[in-house]
């Protein structure tokens, strides 16, 4: 598995759209990577969010 592959598997779920040929691709993946690649996106949206409002409550 790529990494790009597993942030496209994992940013389509985090959006809710996927194509049907691209879910079956998915299935080669490894769950560990997938559960990992989300993770560290969810991290950064996190901190993306709390950089954002700390800027805006200024």
């Amino acid at each position: 598995m790529s990494w790009g592959q597993g942030m496209k598997a994992v940013l389509g779920a985090f959006i809710g759209v996927r194509r049907g040929s691209a879910s079956q691709a998915d299935q080669a993946l490894k769950p560990w990577q997938l559960i990992v690649t989300a993770l560290a996106l969810a991290g950064g949206l996190i901190v993306a969010l709390l950089l954002l409002v700390s800027w805006v409550t200024r």
